[in-house]
Formats: C-alpha cells, sequence, structure tokens
C-alpha cells in the first residue's frame, strides 16, 4: 500500500494541489454556491448547477489521480485544464451580472469621464475610424484570444511545467477577480449603452467582421468593468518577457494596440481599461505570491521506470 492509498481523498488532494488547482476548483465551487443563493430564477439553474458539480468533482479527480502528469494528453488536461475551462467561466457571468446590482451602471461611467475629458470618449473617436486603422485595431483585438496559448503552450511542450502553472495561476487570478467586477459594478458597454450615438458601424476587411463574429455570437451583455481584455493580456505580456522574451517583443506591439482597440471598438470605456491594467499587475502579484513554492524553473531527466519523466529545479550554479 502506497502513502496514497492510506490517505483520505481529501487529504490526496490537498496534498497534491497546487495553487492554481485552488484557486480554479475554489472558483468553481463559489459560483455553484453564487447559482444557489442568487440564480434560482434562471430557467438553467440546474443544469449550470449540475455542469458545475461534474467538473468540480473532475478536477478535483485530475489533480489526484494526475498528479504526476505532464506530458501526452493526460498530462496536457492535468496541466492546462484551467485556461481551458475560460471560456465556460466567461460565458456563465452573463447569468450572474444581476445578481447583486439589479441595474447596469454605465450612466455613472459615462457622467465621469464627461467630467474628465469633456467628451464621450468613444463618439468622439467616430470620425477618425477609417478601414485601415480599424483592421490594425480589431487585428490587435483579435490578438487577446491567442495570447494565453501563444504563451502556455511553448512551455508545457517544452516541459517547463513549474513556469507553465505560475503564469496560468496568475491569468486565472486576473479572470476571477475581473469576473467578481462584472457582477459587483454591473457595465453593458457602450456599444449598448451609446447605441444610438454610436450609429456608424466599424468598416474593415478581415479583421474587422471576423470581431464583429466574434462578439455576436460569443460575447455577453455585460461584462465590461474591468476590461479583462486587458488585465489578461497584461498578465500574458508580463509572463512572455519573464519566459519567452522573443514572444514577448513580437507581442508587444498587439498588446499596446489591444489596449486601445478596447475603446475604439467601443467594446469598453476608457474607465474599464485603466481599472483592467491594475487587475492584471494584482493577478501577476497575487499568483507570484500564491506559487512562491514552486521551483523557479524546470529541467528534465529521464528515469528507469518506463518513459517517464520528471520535473527537477533547477539548482543555483547549475551548467546548461
Amino acid at each position: 500500500m502506497t502513502r496514497d492509498d492510506s490517505q483520505s481523498y481529501f487529504t490526496r488532494f490537498w496534498r497534491h494541489a497546487k495553487p492554481l488547482d485552488i484557486v480554479t476548483i475554489g472558483y468553481l465551487a463559489l459560483f455553484g454556491f453564487g447559482i444557489i443563493a442568487f440564480g434560482r430564477d434562471n430557467e438553467s439553474w440546474l443544469a449550470l448547477l449540475g455542469a458545475h458539480v461534474v467538473l468540480f468533482l473532475f478536477c478535483g479527480w485530475m489533480v489526484v489521480n494526475w498528479h504526476d502528469r505532464e506530458r501526452g494528453l493526460t498530462g496536457f488536461l492535468r496541466q492546462l485544464y484551467p485556461p481551458l475551462l475560460y471560456l465556460f467561466f466567461y460565458a456563465e457571468t452573463g447569468i450572474a451580472i444581476y445578481w447583486i446590482i439589479p441595474k447596469f451602471l454605465d450612466a455613472r461611467l459615462v457622467a465621469l469621464e464627461q467630467m474628465l475629458f469633456g467628451v464621450d470618449v468613444n463618439v468622439w473617436l467616430l470620425p477618425f475610424q477609417k478601414p485601415l486603422i480599424n483592421e490594425w485595431m480589431m487585428a490587435g483585438y483579435f490578438s487577446y484570444y491567442l495570447l494565453v496559448p501563444l504563451v502556455a503552450l511553448p512551455l508545457f511542450f517544452r516541459h517547463r511545467i513549474s513556469e507553465l502553472n505560475k503564469f496560468l495561476t496568475a491569468s486565472t487570478v486576473a479572470f476571477v477577480i475581473s469576473y467578481f467586477g462584472f457582477v459587483l459594478f454591473p457595465v453593458e458597454g457602450p456599444r449598448f449603452f451609446l447605441a444610438d450615438q454610436l450609429n456608424q458601424p466599424l468598416s474593415g476587411y478581415v479583421f474587422v467582421p471576423l470581431v464583429r463574429w466574434i462578439i455576436a455570437n460569443g460575447a455577453v451583455h455585460g461584462g465590461c468593468m474591468p476590461s479583462s481584455h486587458v488585465a489578461v493580456a497584461w498578465v500574458a505580456l508580463v509572463w512572455a518577457y519573464r519566459t519567452q522574451r522573443r514572444l514577448a517583443i513580437v507581442l508587444t506591439p498587439l498588446v499596446v494596440t489591444l489596449f486601445f482597440a478596447t475603446v475604439w471598438g467601443h467594446f469598453h470605456y476608457v474607465s474599464d481599461v485603466v481599472v483592467g491594467w491594475p487587475v492584471g499587475m494584482l493577478g501577476v502579484w497575487i499568483g507570484g505570491r500564491l506559487t512562491r513554492s514552486l521551483p523557479q524553473s524546470d529541467s528534465v531527466v529521464k528515469i528507469d521506470r518506463g518513459a517517464k519523466y520528471r520535473p527537477v529545479a533547477k539548482t543555483i550554479g547549475e551548467t546548461k
């Protein structure tokens, strides 16, 4: 009998769970309780709660039974299951927008920005929106959907699991903070609140219609404050500079463009962007604090039992 076999399931979970697991599975549980407390007026609340229970149990099972998986399909699922859940987490915020405050608060943000800038920035930008500029802006906006995979996948396939976990912990924390913000300060965004003034749709050739299709088919009504695009893009850029400098250099102009594109495309107010940046910084900081006990980096050694691999923390002064 192994040490694991003699321990309770709960004890084994806490023994093998990483900070990333705690944040992800904890959010699953917390949102599930939110559905019970606030979401029972939604006709699909039971199905959504059931999905949370299934995901909670399966993710916990993976932590216990696949805790050492770092390669192949099972390793891919074990190490990368949190970003596989990001789209689900985002989509379900649509039912949670009114849980605490039963109305959108856009009027307050618009009044604040009019006081600060003297104009509605989203409306003020309309005369400058030309097809080629729109294409560049929406290319930057579209890059958001690629940022987490572009940073995470090379770390996984190069077996840099410790760095992968640190990056995903930071990005997951940034997402979770953003989703709490969606509920605590519900904002529908200028494309809805200022729709009567934003009567000039963006024109473009490739990225403009592509982003328009994504938004029409995948965006929730609400979920603007803070901008999770800005928050997670900042986390991805910081971790790209920490782990993959050449990639970071390529991503930098896209991420900077993304910050502006969120307002240019009428998806966010300036306020959403301004708040999104410190949320990203907070994700980096909290993620760093949570993962301090993880090795700084990984190397790989092959052991005798079959073709399994184990990460070994590099020691100070180790040669390459």
